[in-house]
């Protein structure tokens, strides 16, 4: 579903047969691109036509991704383990190692979670990531954030994440982008493989949800929280994700349809609201090792995913408090995943939406 720079054209020949098709199709589908592709020994070429008020303006998807039991890029080329992956490479497989080769990523929010997430994806192999955050680094940061030292104090979460990751791998490919914002259009995030959230709003939460259904990319929303509240701490998070045709976070009941709105208000607003009791004033707790064990959690799905082992969870409670399914007298960290469920009828977000209907 992703059109960007790609392999070589057809030969001259192809070229004469399907200009007269691109012609004919978009004719009777007037401003809608149409695509024609070749799919042959493992492989896949495929070329669009976009209409321009001249003529046909042609080029070359990047990548064919297939969702399914496996998340795979079908024309990519199998390689060999390089030197650094090799005692992964029989976990992980070759279709598997190529896959996250040749995947676009986009990693929206480089906080806590963010970057664990950043540093898993470069340390697995992935060579093409975005990373979107408009924040800076705090000293009240530094407990959490694992791509940061105190020499980062002031500086953009999203450069200093790019230069972490380029330590740990110089060949990776890492765009820094600005965050979502409730005026943006977020168009690089149509061009992507796969979203990962790593927000802590559901109003950059939702946009992202959207953009999955929209797109037909899938979405892995990663969130963790903890309620001090209680005595003690009630600690946890889950990762969800949105792939496809199945059920999105509206669906599955994960967004707070007034705190959506709120997003979407101007700064002076949102400031009249806190002091009126709505919304948050501060900072929320946050520590570390809840970071990891959801990021990591939830990287663990995306690898039974991209090596074909088994479909990956649609849903995963992380519980640190031991409370999760207690049994007996039993207690401590429980990661369960959830029944699947099928998407809710008629649901605001994307009861509307099929892949079919996408293409």
């Amino acid at each position: 579903h992703n059109h960007r720079r790609g392999p070589a054209g057809f030969s001259r020949t192809d070229e004469a047969g399907l200009e007269p098709m691109a012609n004919y199709a978009t004719d009777l589908l007037p401003g809608r691109p149409y695509g024609a592709g070749v799919y042959a020994d493992g492989h896949v070429h495929v070329e669009h036509w976009t209409p321009t008020n001249a003529d046909l303006e042609r080029g070359t998807f990047r990548s064919v991704v297939v969702f399914g039991n496996q998340l795979r890029v079908v024309n990519a080329v199998p390689t060999a383990a390089s030197d650094r992956h090799m005692r992964q490479a029989d976990v992980i497989g070759t279709t598997g190692t190529t896959t996250m080769k040749k995947l676009r990523v986009a990693v929206v929010g480089a906080g806590g979670t963010g970057s664990h997430v950043a540093l898993a994806l470069v340390y697995l192999g992935f060579t093409d990531v975005l990373i979107l955050d408009d924040d800076i680094v705090e000293t009240s940061n530094l407990n959490r954030l694992i791509t940061a030292t105190i020499a980062d104090i002031g500086a953009p979460k999203n450069l200093i994440t790019r230069r972490r990751m380029r330590e740990v791998d110089a060949r990776i490919e890492v765009t820094a982008l600005p965050g979502l914002r409730p005026d943006g259009t977020d168009r690089e995030l149509h061009d992507v493989d796969l979203i990962i959230g790593c927000v802590d709003h559901d109003g950059p939460r939702d946009r992202l949800n959207q953009i999955a259904i929209d797109t037909a990319t899938p979405y892995l929303d990663i969130a963790t929280g903890i309620d001090t509240s209680t005595s003690p701490p009630t600690i946890g998070g889950r990762a969800v994700l949105v792939a496809p045709n199945g059920p999105c976070l509206h669906c599955l009941r994960e967004l707070d349809p007034v705190e959506v709105s709120r997003w979407t208000k101007d700064p002076a607003q949102q400031a009249l609201d806190r002091r009126h009791g709505y919304g948050s004033a501060g900072s929320t707790p946050s520590v570390v090792h809840l970071n990891g064990v959801t990021v990591h959690a939830a990287m663990a799905e995306l690898m039974a995913w991209i090596s074909g082992h088994r479909p990956p969870a649609q849903y995963l409670d992380i519980d640190l408090s031991g409370f999760l399914a207690a049994t007996g007298s039993s207690s401590g960290t429980r990661v369960a995943p959830r029944a699947p469920v099928p998407r809710a009828v008629a649901c605001i977000a994307c009861g509307y939406r099929t892949v079919e209907a996408a293409g």
